[in-house]
């Protein structure tokens, strides 16, 4: 599928050339009037270059706004794609343990979904989809499993996700895949036409878990910490605070009952480091 980006914003340009080839798209520049090679699906311009009479049929223009977050252009011209203003709904599932996947779907679809084992870029992955997604309905759905980090992780998106965002808990019963090939080729299944993702078994069960209904999660969870658990609690604290505190043990088995969020923890520590 290819993109007209008709924008003199070289920068934007450069970003969305990056981002929309990365999915599978194939992208070409022209100048804003000028017709769109054949095979266009879309022409994007901006706000400030947009001129009154064009011939596009279908024109996605940026804000300014848009324009200072890659993401959030990616997902206007995505919507523009499907003739969209706003998504019915975004699902977010993460299959939470050791190695972390996450999805994101949008009306049924699979936009994108990637692997990590750090909580912090999940949290906020997660909350930059949700911010960067319009959706009439938002519901995130973590999996069952994983122990300590599956609290962890329920925990903190309890305390930061926006009040109309659902979280539930899904049963994880065989949504892992078996093997890579039943990986890739559930990721292939749910994705849209000429997208590419390239994710694992984690991604995937991720995808799977998006797709259940689960439980609402109303309050924290508990979980009793091992030594290495709190340790590992503590290093986390250490990087969402870019290296200023690590908080103490009696924090962590706070953060890990659910009583404190790590942001909370962290703020207390640094007010007791004065």
């Amino acid at each position: 599928m290819l993109i007209s980006l008709a924008t003199m914003n070289f920068r934007l340009c450069h970003l969305l050339r990056e981002r929309l080839t990365e999915d599978g798209f194939s992208v070409e520049q022209i100048i804003l009037g000028e017709l769109p090679s054949k095979g266009s699906i879309l022409v994007v311009t901006t706000e400030e270059e947009l001129i009154e009479k064009h011939n596009y049929s279908k024109l996605v223009v940026l804000t300014k706004s848009d324009t200072l977050t890659i993401n959030r252009a990616y997902s206007k011209i995505v919507l523009g794609i499907e003739g969209k203003k706003i998504w019915e709904s975004l699902i977010v599932g993460i299959d939470p343990g050791l190695t972390i996947g996450v999805a994101i779907i949008t009306d049924g679809c699979l936009r994108t979904a990637f692997e990590t084992r750090d909580i912090k870029e999940v949290i906020d992955f997660v909350l930059a989809s949700i911010k960067n997604t319009p959706a009439k309905m938002t519901i995130i759905r973590v999996g069952s499993t994983g122990g300590y980090r599956r609290v962890l992780i329920l925990n903190e998106l309890l305390n930061v996700k926006p009040k109309s965002v659902d979280l539930e808990i899904v049963n994880e019963l065989q949504t892992t895949p078996a093997s890579c090939q039943d990986a890739k080729e559930g990721i292939t299944k749910r994705l849209q036409n000429g997208l590419k993702i390239s994710a694992g078994k984690d991604a995937t069960a991720a995808m799977e878990i998006a797709f259940r209904l689960g439980e609402s999660v109303k309050s924290p969870e508990t979980w009793k910490t091992s030594e290495g658990e709190l340790k590992e609690i503590q290093v986390l604290s250490r990087q969402y605070s870019r290296g200023d505190v690590t908080i103490s043990r009696d924090l962590a088995q706070k953060v890990a009952a659910g009583k404190l969020s790590l942001e909370k923890a962290i703020a207390i520590q640094k007010s007791e480091k004065k």
